[in-house]
């Protein structure tokens, strides 16, 4: 399977899941309750570890460098939490 037949098939299945619940009798939206200071962090060291994967995979290892500093210094927070 391509990936372009991948993306299409993820599609279509989270269209149907959407469709699905919104045209549901028993759906109910409900507020969600606000993230935590820690929630926050740990989901941006995520979004930071990410990035610098990406940074490693291209061999841009300056910028990798600088959001790893980033995540130690959250994940010094987390710490202190």
């Amino acid at each position: 399977m391509t990936k372009k037949e991948l993306d299409y098939l993820a599609e279509k299945v989270a269209d149907a899941i959407v469709h699905k619940m919104f045209n549901s009798d028993d759906f109910e939206v409900s507020a969600l309750p606000a993230a935590t200071d820690e929630q926050m962090i740990v989901a941006e060291i995520a979004r930071l570890m990410t990035l610098m994967s990406q940074y490693e995979d291209t061999e841009e290892y300056e910028k990798a460098a600088i959001i790893k500093n980033k995540i130690s210094k959250l994940e010094n927070i987390i710490r202190k939490l």
